[in-house]
């Protein structure tokens, strides 16, 4: 199927991720799905037994990959993820107010676990959905989907509380329906130069993102020593870190870099030692300032990971809800970590001021040398590193063809990839074709993105193996994956 430079997917429907975040940013930000007072719990349980079955429940999911993955082939999950989410958060802040003792017990945890498995399923389903879009704009649909998260959060937590419960428990809804309308939207086809997955450190990836992700607990857990008798402090780091999404989605709208990968991962490792240093330096005064910033690197390492992590899937030819499964496994896995130990050490006797900056001192040194050694920008790169296969038989032009035909490519890309071959650059090629610079931007995204690789050598390398001929591709070329 051949698309537009803009593409159906260019409208409404990329907001459809963002009722899933919105849920998100509810469940774990505030007490209205995990009620924090009532019969049943004391400050803080609710939410500790929701992310404890939270990383159960993606454990679950990838192990049910095995069987009925890709889910979103098979519309009884759409049902399945919204109608569980949805009776989960109903039934969550009814019975941790109004239930207490054993039953109260089972039942909040039926409903939790519930919310749990919808929230695993759902969120796996879109990583299933992104890794094969043929548009290179993924990243920026990301951003965009998380931006408007943070809007539907603030107009939850503007409403009165029943009101907050009905709308948030609409959310999986609303994402689940939208993720339904985006089933026949246009797929690339499987890359020129599939990716050796044996290439990849997945063990010290997943390492990272644990450990990432465990700081982020921590301070996150903290933050009240912090912010002690303000309790706008989380609605104002939130709003910040919305406002800071909300720019780095304005800004990759308006430059249309190719390299989204590299986009969204600049952020992480600056934004979450900026805030954890003005936690250190600022405690008592701006406490959202550092935790806004936090939840901004945050929020940019869950977006690359879904990005990165759907598209090694696809051009590795693995099923997506066991390579994003698996990340998004070991990211809560480390949030659930250092919520316990937050938890832990603020009720511990020797709990102290002294004792918070040493953690937040050893945190900047843990990120600093993950930052410099082990989830670099290089380690990025190599994710998209292609084989080089030399061969002179063919012309550059129907080396370029074989990779248009084999990938799918419009009309206009097929013009674009020869320019690229040639080495030519973006405003080259916009003169050339008589196109906007920023439309041949989206072509060179798109052309990247339907290919498999990360930046114009990677795509030479490609074009080189492609002009084996289209015969012997589709010979080593398994089945398109399954449409919704």
């Amino acid at each position: 199927m051949r698309e537009s430079i803009e593409g159906p997917f260019a409208d409404w429907r990329l907001l459809g991720l963002g009722f899933w975040q919105a849920w998100q940013i509810v469940a774990m930000c505030t007490n209205t799905v995990a009620p924090t007072e009532g019969l049943l719990f004391s400050e803080g349980n609710a939410l500790l037994v929701l992310l404890v079955l939270m990383t159960v429940a993606y454990g679950a999911v990838v192990v049910m990959s095995r069987w009925f993955a890709p889910f979103v082939s098979r519309g009884a999950f759409y049902v399945a993820a919204a109608a569980l989410m949805a009776a989960g958060t109903f039934a969550m802040p009814l019975v941790g107010l109004f239930c207490e003792g054993a039953l109260g017990w089972g039942l909040f945890i039926a409903a939790a676990g519930a919310a749990a498995l919808g929230n695993a399923l759902l969120l796996i389903m879109w990583g299933e959905l992104w890794s094969a879009l043929a548009t290179g704009r993924v990243g920026r649909h990301l951003y965009a989907s998380y931006t408007f998260a943070f809007v539907l959060f603030f107009v939850t937590y503007a409403v009165p509380e029943p009101a907050a419960v009905g709308l948030t428990a609409a959310f999986p809804v609303a994402s689940a329906a939208v993720l339904y309308a985006c089933r026949r939207e246009p797929r690339r086809e499987p890359s020129v130069v599939p990716l050796d997955v044996r290439t990849i450190p997945v063990a010290r990836l997943l390492v990272c993102l644990f450990v990432i992700s465990v700081i982020w607990g921590l301070t996150q857990g903290m933050v009240v020593t912090f912010a002690e008798g303000d309790p706008l402090v989380v609605p104002k780091a939130l709003l910040l870190a919305g406002g800071g999404i909300g720019a780095i989605t304005l800004s990759m709208m308006v430059t249309s870099s190719p390299s989204e990968a590299l986009t969204l991962y600049r952020p992480v490792i600056p934004a979450v030692l900026a805030g954890i240093v003005l936690l250190l330096l600022k405690p008592d005064v701006y406490p959202f300032l550092g935790t806004g910033l936090i939840i901004m690197g945050i929020y940019c390492l869950d977006m690359l990971m879904m990005l990165v992590s759907t598209d090694v899937a696809f051009r590795g030819r693995i099923p997506v809800a066991l390579s994003f499964g698996l990340a998004v496994l070991a990211t809560r896995a480390g949030t659930l970590a250092g919520s316990v130990g937050a938890d832990w050490l603020i009720f511990s006797p020797w709990w102290s001021a002294q004792l918070r900056t040493d953690v937040c001192l050893i945190a900047i040194l843990l990120l600093a040398v993950i930052g410099m050694l082990f989830f670099t920008v290089a380690d990025v790169q190599k994710l998209y590193v292609t084989p080089r296969m030399q061969r002179a038989d063919e012309s550059l032009e129907q080396k370029c063809a074989a990779v248009a035909a084999m990938c799918h490519l419009t009309n206009r890309e097929s013009e674009v990839i020869v320019l690229l071959a040639r080495g030519r650059t973006v405003p080259y090629i916009s003169d050339e074709l008589s196109i906007a610079q920023g439309t041949a931007k989206h072509h060179v995204s798109n052309i990247y993105r339907k290919v498999g690789v990360f930046d114009r050598q990677g795509l030479l390398d490609a074009i080189e193996q492609g002009g084996v001929g289209r015969s012997a591709l589709a010979a080593d070329r398994p089945d398109r994956p399954a449409r919704a």
